[in-house]
């Protein structure tokens, strides 16, 4: 999977490793087969996951909320991630 079908706010699940089956939002590329993984709790926004883009399920949902604002630099909270992941996977609010 080229590294360019995944982008900022992208919901993805791990594929592989001690985090499979969890849920992720992509936080930006780290590299051309390499990407950021925030989930808020686990991994945090201040040290995010770095995982190989075969390594990662992406699904069809985007946090357009969190999107937005990276693509304005804007800072971004944990609870952020968790109350987005929480709202895309129909969980509700954050956990």
């Amino acid at each position: 999977m080229p590294a360019g079908s995944l982008h900022a706010g992208q919901l993805v699940f791990s594929r592989a490793g001690r985090d499979q089956g969890r849920p992720f939002l992509v936080l930006g590329m780290a590299g051309p087969d390499r990407v950021y993984l925030v989930d808020g709790k686990l991994r945090r926004v201040a040290k995010p996951k770095i995982k190989n883009v075969l390594h990662v399920q992406p699904v069809n949902q985007t946090a357009t909320i969190i999107q937005e604002r990276l693509s304005r630099k804007e800072m971004i909270t944990d609870a952020e991630i968790r109350q987005a992941i929480a709202q895309l996977l129909g969980t509700g609010g954050a956990s």
